[in-house]
């Protein structure tokens, strides 16, 4: 211990002669510590810590595709489950505590907090008759919404919310460390929603011998503590192919059983682990620069190492008393790298996507601290050892006959200098060749036509689920009221409605069934059909070119025929080679429709998706329940809002207007996670390329500096400036090819992982790899140059006399 604290000591002493080497080295390990603990933390809170459930990893998620009605079958049939619970996400206008707002909500049968394994902090969950169809609707509200809508008040419990036009019991509230989706504000139980889900009558139980395509719910199970995964999936798949027996009409349906945790993690999951591939190399880098730094400063201390080994120092003293100062740099750079990473944590929070799965978890906690201490003991193992074992391989005697000449450090030094950049270049082409892969995939992701025109477009949601808009036409007749004023607003150039909006996905999709009353299609795959319920001028409104034909127009109303507008992919996917106009199909469980008009492809499931069969039909025929409102106007987004918000409210003040957003803004959350994505390997890629640079650049400027003596000679005996250039460029040089070799086939290794980030461009696309090694080359060329030059002034009669 007392030769520890005597190392600690002297280490401490010897850096704070060297500040400034210091410094530089603490910073650039603040800066790959620091990167590595901001992922780190989120990749923690989304990859690995643990749910908050009970047993967390008993739960599964049941993935159906497509969706279908079996849930009654898999809970009394199956033989590996404790429980299972059916939920489904809905949204309330409510409407008792202040101005009418949409909030998320979940309905769920009742024992769905029996699955997760949780209790509620005030009253109680759930009880089984509160399942039962016609039951008293009551609620759970969540921490959060008790906390901002009722102040935290105590005695919430027997109070009344009033969610679409009808009061609701609050039963309880659930604790702050329970969260089931990011927005969610109150759980209802399953009154008058979806009966054949939650509690099958006789009828119900006819309908759904007949009708297995419905699809309302999702299904949520805990596996018995002795059952693992595959055995529930064989169990769950057994059950799947008596179904199939009973009921044909499903032949084509699966289901598939995923761990609660990867569920809400699989969307992101490749772009963490591709990010903490990268900031691992950085901090390669990173070391690579440091070890660099202190095998030059090693090798200036030789005089010092000498005499102490002189003294009587074992070579395994000597390399611990030089770990101690790494360790020392290397904790200077853990602490400085905390607080970069509690900034850097803010800001991946604040820029992430709206999918990224329990966000408001993600922090600097203990485990991430205990994280950086491991990482910053790896790292100064990772740079202090290599240079340790260098510096004390000599013996004094071997370093009084090669240093008193001062002329150079031996073959081993430049060796091992040399290889430290070959895999500084190597890794920073790895990073670079990454970037430019998803700035040429980001780039030709700008450059797809949606189909539509976003430019000076605000959107907005209305939901007609209040009691009121039970009425037949009611929510029809608002609108024909509504939207002549809102086209009247000045500035406004054309309003549109719809169930829903590009990009985002299809709200509603059904199987084509018949086509001009033929059954083109073999049940199970039949192909599936977007459904969009829009209002006539919807196609100029929103600058979907019409292709021929007509557009839906204000005679298509609830008494005329049925009508439709397809999609171009629709009409070569039903009609091939014939005109479609005139034509006429159905949907399951649809009356045949007769197509009016074709119009351009859609873009509806995202820029990197292709086209999707799509029918357009008017909302006056098919009214929904909800409707997204945009609108093209000059005036700033917020004015129009405001005054559509005004003239709601003037029709009917309990309906909420909600989720407004620039057009341009729901294009670009489409793209979110890959800007997020170009933008952080882009920059850890700048970074890389900075690091090679100055490391290229200091080792080739220490060479210069141990080179005087040889360069003078040299000079002496007729060596032109043009002959010292090219001796010091081409040492430099002969390392970046070497490293640009060897990082080219890592990086056509390394960039398989990342295929599914790319669009219009492959992983060995050769222009950018060109581009890239060309920028690497051209940087390591400027970073031997500099010091070329000042090689090339070194007058001969004063290098002679270097020492």
């Amino acid at each position: 211990m007392h030769d520890f604290f005597q190392d600690l000591h002297f280490g401490i002493r010897t850096l704070l002669r060297s500040r400034g080497m210091a410094a530089i080295a603490i910073a650039t390990l603040a800066l790959g510590i620091g990167a590595n603990t901001a992922v780190f933390s989120v990749v923690d809170t989304v990859l690995v810590r643990p749910l908050p459930y009970r047993e967390p990893n008993q739960l599964v998620w049941f993935l159906e595709s497509p969706p279908a009605a079996n849930f009654l079958d898999f809970q009394s049939q199956n033989k590996s489950f404790s429980q299972m619970a059916a939920l489904r996400r809905l949204s309330f206008n409510l409407t008792s505590r202040g101005p009418a707002e949409r909030i998320a909500g979940m309905v769920a049968s009742p024992n769905v907090f029996s699955v997760f394994g949780v209790q509620p902090i005030l009253g109680r969950a759930f009880i089984e008759s509160e399942g039962i169809f016609g039951a008293s609707r009551v609620a759970l509200l969540t921490y959060g919404f008790w906390q901002s809508h009722f102040g935290g008040d105590a005695n919430v419990v027997g109070q009344n919310i009033v969610l679409d036009s009808r009061p609701v019991k609050i039963v309880g509230v659930l604790s702050a460390n329970f969260r089931y989706g990011r927005d969610i504000q109150v759980w209802v139980n399953p009154v008058n929603i979806v009966p054949e889900v939650f509690n099958a009558t006789a009828d119900w139980e006819r309908k759904l011998s007949t009708d297995r395509e419905v699809h309302y719910l999702n299904i949520i199970g805990r596996m018995k503590p002795d059952v693992l995964l595959p055995q529930a999936q064989a169990d769950i798949s057994s059950i799947m192919d008596r179904i199939h027996q009973q009921y044909p009409v499903t032949t084509g349906q699966t289901v598939r059983l995923i761990p609660l945790r990867e569920l809400s993690a699989s969307p992101i999951r490749q772009t963490l682990l591709l990010l903490s591939g990268v900031v691992g190399l950085v901090l390669l880098i990173a070391c690579a620069n440091i070890a660099n730094l202190l095998l030059a400063r090693a090798i200036g201390r030789r005089r010092e190492l000498a005499v102490r080994t002189a003294l009587g120092a074992s070579r395994l003293r000597i390399v611990r008393q030089l770990l101690t100062e790494s360790m020392l740099l290397a904790f200077g750079g853990g602490i400085a790298g905390v607080a970069l990473a509690s900034s850097l944590v803010r800001l991946l929070v604040a820029a992430s996507p709206r999918d990224l799965p329990r966000v408001e978890e993600i922090s600097v906690n203990l485990g991430v601290l205990a994280f950086t201490l491991g990482i910053s003991i790896l790292t100064g193992l990772l740079f202090g050892l290599a240079p340790a074992l260098a510096a004390t391989r000599q013996s004094p005697g071997a370093f009084l006959k090669e240093g008193g000449r001062g002329s150079t450090s031996g073959l081993a030094h430049n060796r091992l200098r040399g290889l430290l950049i070959i895999g500084e270049v190597a890794l920073s082409l790895v990073l670079l060749v990454s970037a430019g892969l998803l700035v040429r995939s980001f780039i030709r992701l700008l450059q797809v036509a949606p189909g539509f025109n976003p430019d000076r477009m605000v959107t907005m949601w209305m939901n007609f689920t209040s009691a009121a808009y039970s009425e037949k036409g009611r929510s029809t007749r608002l609108l024909e009221e509504l939207l002549p004023r809102v086209a009247a607003l000045p500035g406004v150039e054309s309003v549109a409605i719809s169930n829903d909006l590009p990009l985002e996905g299809d709200d509603t999709t059904t199987g084509v069934a018949t086509v001009d009353g033929r059954q083109m299609f073999e049940r199970g795959h039949q192909p599936l059909m977007g459904v969009h319920a829009v209002n006539p001028g919807y196609f100029r409104a929103m600058g979907i070119r019409l292709l021929r034909g007509r557009e839906l127009s204000a005679s298509d109303t609830a008494d005329s025929h049925s009508v439709a507008v397809i999609n171009q992919k629709l009409a070569d996917l039903a009609w091939p080679g014939q005109d479609p106009l005139g034509k006429h199909f159905d949907t399951l469980g649809d009356k045949a429709s007769e197509v009016v008009g074709v119009v351009d492809n859609v873009l509806h499931n995202g820029l990197t998706e292709t086209p999707a069969p799509e029918s357009y039909i008017a909302f006056a025929q098919n009214p929904w329940s909800y409707v997204a409102l945009a609108v093209r106007t000059h005036d700033h987004p917020s004015a129009v809002y405001a005054e559509v918000r005004r003239l709601v409210a003037e029709l009917d003040p309990e309906l909420p207007i909600h989720d407004m957003r620039p057009m341009e803004q729901v294009v670009a959350e489409t793209i979110s996670t890959r800007r997020l994505t170009l933008w952080l390997i882009g920059g850890f890629g700048a970074i890389a390329l900075v690091l090679a640079v100055v490391g290229i650049y200091g080792v080739m400027s220490y060479a210069v500096t141990e080179r005087v003596h040889e360069i003078g000679v040299r000079m002496a005996l007729g060596a032109q400036r043009g002959d010292v250039l090219r001796l010091v460029v081409g040492s430099g040089m002969r390392l970046a090819a070497a490293g640009l070799a060897v990082g080219a086939v890592a990086a056509f290794l390394a960039t398989r992982a990342m295929t599914s980030l790319l669009f219009g461009v492959r992983a060995s696309d050769p222009i950018t790899y060109g581009i890239i090694c060309g920028l690497l080359a051209a940087a390591a060329f400027a970073a031997s140059y500099i010091p070329a030059r000042r090689a090339t002034k070194l007058d001969p009669l004063e290098a002679l006399r270097y020492e």
